[in-house]
């Protein structure tokens, strides 16, 4: 009798616990992302130039100060799409040997850029579950393309000797195209922490120098950022009215 009852326990126990489980399920399930949501943020962190004679230098010593603001929409759990603008500052490096013989003369010189990128978004995370509310991370694939414009390089180069290493002073546009990834902590309802490293590709000539082997140059940035989805018609951040958006949800999922 007495394994009878303590059988009666556990299932019991059981079925209290799936019936839990449905009801957190049917309530999740119930939230959607809306379409139409736009989100604002700003970011700020480090850039580090690739270009000629980079490598000869300390990687922890030749970062300098990168922000952004940015502004997007929310098409779908996967995809979305942003149009980002923001300063990036930059050092580039004379060859070894002038900075060894010259050094009195030659040191690193610092650049500044403003960057505009138009990029799309794929939400990496929803592509291989389905999309909750509940869920605490998300992790974006970012691809995107836009303007480079110089507008600062330190004057000492001018002093510089044009047969050692010649640098252009002038302003320029430059295109870019980039490849990155988002890292996005979901740390209220409204807002995410973020972060976030680009790789970028560009004209061989956006440092100020020209010439060498390359055609092309590069540049990463990694940046730490708050981004903030603005309320819906609902008045909710980031989520809509499950029943208007039931059906298309479950279609695109």
């Amino acid at each position: 009798m007495s394994t009878i009852l303590r059988f009666c326990r556990i299932t019991t126990l059981l079925l209290s616990l799936a019936s839990v489980s449905v009801c957190r399920a049917q309530k999740s399930d119930r939230t959607y992302l809306g379409p139409g949501n736009w989100f604002v943020g700003v970011d700020a962190g480090m850039g580090f130039s690739m270009a000629e004679n980079t490598k000869n230098g300390n990687f922890f010593k030749t970062e300098l100060p990168s922000g952004t603001i940015q502004i997007g929409r929310t098409l779908t759990p996967k995809w979305s799409l942003r149009l980002t603008g923001g300063v990036s500052s930059q050092l580039g490096r004379p060859p070894a040997a002038a900075m060894k013989y010259l050094r009195d003369m030659y040191s690193p010189y610092q650049f500044v850029l403003g960057v505009g990128t138009f990029d799309v978004m794929l939400n990496l995370a929803n592509c291989f579950r389905k999309y909750n509310s509940r869920n605490w991370y998300d992790g974006y694939l970012v691809i995107g393309g836009g303007e480079l414009y110089r507008f600062y390089v330190d004057d000492k180069v001018d002093d510089w000797y044009e047969d050692i290493y010649m640098v252009d002073r002038s302003k320029a546009w430059y295109w870019t195209a980039k490849l990155g990834y988002e890292a996005a902590f979901h740390i209220m309802r409204a807002c995410d922490l973020t972060f976030e490293v680009d790789f970028h590709a560009t004209d061989n000539a956006y440092n100020g120098v020209t010439g060498g082997s390359q055609s092309l140059d590069f540049f990463v940035t990694a940046k730490l950022g708050i981004v903030y989805y603005i309320p819906n018609g609902q008045h909710r951040q980031r989520f809509a009215n499950p029943r208007k958006y039931h059906r298309y949800w479950t279609e695109l999922n």
